[in-house]
């Protein structure tokens, strides 16, 4: 990042900034001395998601426990969102400890936030600079796709119209739910972070990317995780969804995602048509009848 807007930053907050891991389309900053703790993340003018999540956050102050936004700016190129430093570890660091009990609580807890928080807010309209889902457009997306198989792309046509989801009534969806993007304090309270997929859409989108991204990264605590997950989620929200739907709704996400990836290296791109041929092949029954 530009060490003008370093200086600037730790000038004006009487900080110092310490970059933060993740972020692979913006640079997230610490801002360490800062009163209240803040962070920043900087990135690009001509970065999108970045007006979708600022609109998001905003939206959902007082509803969802999230970063509030301290001043948005721009500097030489680049786009300065200042927010709340949110307490707590990151909810994948649990998992990837092995604490697979205290896992289980959070799976429960982010179930029951998603319904009640985020999925609680119904579309609106009038909302203006909010992501909408873009479902209906999918099968061209898909058509235009040259770096994915054509088998696989045929596949993923099939499946998808013949378990289509797009008669759930749309709500505000995260768009990249789960515990890579939840800090989690000692005494249980979740901090939902990285609103910039967020869109107006079907709620099996969200929570099929919940499950997809268990099953895919920790497949031997899935079933008990996601359960416990989809659990939290239907006491809130009595969402009903077939074991196609579930698998459909993760195609959506994968395609949306390898959709972002056209220009990207050819390694990142192989591993994601990777995971869209484990997606098309994997099982989503496990989770049919839970309740």
């Amino acid at each position: 990042m530009n060490a003008n807007i370093i200086r600037a930053l730790e000038a004006r907050y009487a900080c110092r900034l310490e970059r933060l891991t993740g972020g692979y389309t913006n640079f997230a900053y610490l801002m360490a001395g800062a009163e209240p703790p803040l962070v920043a993340k900087v990135t690009n003018l001509s970065n999108e998601d970045t007006l979708n999540e600022i609109q998001v956050m905003k939206l959902v102050q007082g509803s969802c426990d999230t970063p509030s936004i301290h001043e948005v700016s721009e500097m030489e190129g680049m786009r300065i969102i200042v927010m709340d430093c949110m307490p707590g570890i990151s909810a994948q660091s649990v998992l990837d400890a092995g604490d697979w009990a205290r896992a289980e609580q959070i799976y429960s807890r982010m179930g029951h936030l998603l319904a009640s928080q985020i999925h609680s807010q119904p579309y609106n309209q009038q909302e203006q600079g909010i992501r909408r889902s873009n479902r209906s457009a999918l099968s061209q997306m898909i058509k235009k796709l040259e770096f994915v198989p054509g088998s696989l792309s045929r596949y993923s046509l099939q499946l998808l119209s013949a378990a289509d989801a797009q008669d759930q009534p749309w709500v505000l969806t995260h768009g990249d739910f789960g515990v890579h993007n939840i800090l989690c304090e000692e005494e249980g309270a979740l901090h939902v972070l990285d609103w910039e997929w967020a869109e107006w859409g079907g709620p099996l989108s969200d929570v099929a990317w919940v499950c997809w991204f268990t099953k895919l990264h920790y497949p031997g605590q899935a079933l008990k995780l996601n359960a416990a997950f989809v659990r939290g989620y239907l006491s809130s929200n009595p969402l009903v969804f077939s074991p196609q739907q579930l698998k459909a709704a993760s195609l959506y996400k994968v395609w949306n995602v390898l959709h972002r990836l056209r220009i990207a290296p050819k390694e990142v791109q192989r591993e994601w048509v990777r995971r869209l041929e484990w997606t098309l092949n994997e099982d989503f029954s496990d989770l049919h009848g839970i309740s």
